[in-house]
């Protein structure tokens, strides 16, 4: 780059001036951004880990609820079938599989 004197600044235009400071302007704005985006993203990546151990303990504690659940299906699946053919109402078979009847 040419050593500018003060005349020569003097004289310069406003184009010329642009010319000149645009690419390292909008390096340093570039740079900014790509930092500050950066930075959100490893922030994000905080937060979600965060979240994906709430998740964790959640999953935890409904797995008993699961269980229990898989079982009441598979008792109502099976409960009161002749070869096959459903014989009683949904509910008799809730009521059947939860303890109930004779």
């Amino acid at each position: 780059m040419p050593v500018m004197t003060s005349e020569k600044l003097t004289k310069m235009t406003l184009r010329a001036m642009v010319r000149e400071h645009a690419y390292p302007a909008l390096a340093a704005v570039s740079t900014l951004i790509l930092a500050i985006t950066s930075f959100s993203v490893i922030e994000a990546s905080k937060d979600l880990k965060n979240a994906s151990k709430a998740l964790e303990k959640v999953s935890q504690s409904i797995e008993p609820i699961s269980t229990w659940a898989d079982t009441q299906n598979d008792c109502v699946e099976r409960t009161f079938r002749i070869n096959g053919k459903d014989t009683r109402g949904l509910a008799s078979k809730v009521w059947s599989c939860n303890g109930g009847g004779d």
